[in-house]
């Protein structure tokens, strides 16, 4: 009983629950009412005045990186703000002192901003080594296979976009390290649907937009960088990469901060991190237990229905792997796709197959509706 008014009251925060079942948090989340009237705050601000309120935004930027730092097991000083997910990863790209020969591993399954930044290298002597994978899916054993004395970076997602397969990092990151391996994880897919601590996994590197499980704006991402790598990550220059005299603007001297903050350059998106403010805020209070608990049982329900209608996933079942994201494959999947949206179910198709991704908000309900639609539409195929 109380996790139903619990739920009744989180969905009140989600206008669009009114008239549409949201499945496709893979691509984008919506913004809770908190979220959006924190947006207007701002807005309104700056309409209204005072609109020069940089400094008094600190305050907000650094409670924000606090709730980051919470989310990920870590410490604030270990959290920096980037423009996006590819623009973080591009970070290693060109901090990092590459030599010709050295290595790349990357799972053969990735979404491109977590291939193309490091294709570039290619053109500095870098070699990319694919790890294989059976349909989004891969094992410790598979990444081993590729490494060698001159593999200097493995970079991977946590949970892939398209299979929905969750990797074990613990394990993954054991095999690199004892091989002198860093860990990069792309981690946009999970974090906001499931717990992570970057500290107990060991990572190196993580990189996460905030637009789709955590429930925010585009154009910001947040960047977790490990002591150990931050040795190592030659920082970008701009003008807030380190302590700002206000009053001596013109007495230039190259000074980065000792934490992750030197990775951040200039001006970031207020926007969107009074935002992820306000949506971590309600995140973290509903609890991230909680939250992975609800996105893990209709996942499993809503696999298990499309199963018995007879569509085959793409991925795997086991749970140990499991995620948010469910994707299926049809011999018409455009068809079904517009089926469902006709009847307000939103879902994504991606690589002519159809991803399903629920999150906590979502309910029993409305999986139930969805399994009864796609059994509707296959039955008008």
């Amino acid at each position: 009983m109380q996790d139903s008014r619990k739920l009744r009251a989180l969905r009140r925060r989600f206008p669009h629950t009114q008239t549409q079942i949201y499945l496709n948090h893979a691509a984008t989340g919506p913004l809770s009412h908190p979220a959006a009237e924190a947006v207007q705050r701002y807005l309104r601000q700056r309409l209204r005045g005072p609109i020069d309120h940089f400094e008094a935004l600190m305050s907000v930027i650094e409670e924000t990186r606090q709730l980051v730092a919470t989310l990920l097991g870590t410490r604030a000083e270990r959290i920096a703000f980037t423009a996006n997910t590819s623009s973080a990863l591009g970070l290693l790209t060109q901090g990092i002192d590459w030599r010709p020969g050295d290595r790349i591993a990357i799972p053969a399954c990735e979404f491109p901003a977590n291939v193309y930044p490091f294709l570039n290298l290619q053109r500095r002597g870098v070699v990319i080594d694919w790890i294989s994978h059976r349909q989004g899916t891969f094992t410790v054993d598979d990444i081993a296979r590729v490494l060698t004395p001159r593999t200097r970076l493995l970079t991977l997602s946590w949970v892939q976009f398209l299979s929905g397969f969750r990797a074990d990092l613990q394990q993954i990151v054991a095999c690199c390290h004892e091989r002198g391996v860093w860990v990069s994880v792309d981690a946009i897919q999970g974090l906001g649907a499931l717990p992570i601590n970057v500290e107990a996994t060991g990572i190196d590197f993580l990189a996460a937009g905030t637009h789709k499980w955590l429930l925010g704006l585009p154009g910001l991402a947040i960047c977790y960088v490990r002591p150990e790598l931050q040795e190592v990550l030659h920082p970008p220059a701009g003008w807030l990469h380190g302590p700002v005299d206000w009053d001596r603007f013109c007495d230039y001297e190259l000074v980065f901060y000792p934490d992750a903050r030197r990775y951040e350059t200039g001006t970031p998106n207020q926007m969107a991190i009074v935002a992820l403010h306000a949506a971590l805020k309600q995140y973290l209070q509903l609890g991230v237990d909680w939250c992975a608990r609800r996105v893990l049982t209709l996942q499993q329900r809503l696999a298990a229905g499309l199963q018995r209608l007879g569509l085959t996933r793409y991925g795997t079942d086991d749970l140990a792997h499991a995620s948010g994201i469910v994707t299926v494959q049809h011999t018409q999947p455009e068809a079904l796709a517009a089926f469902l949206q006709e009847r307000q179910i939103i879902i994504s198709l991606r690589n002519r197959m159809l991803r399903f991704s629920p999150t906590y908000y979502n309910t029993a309900e409305e999986i139930d509706y969805t399994l009864e639609m796609v059994a509707k539409g296959l039955r008008q195929m």
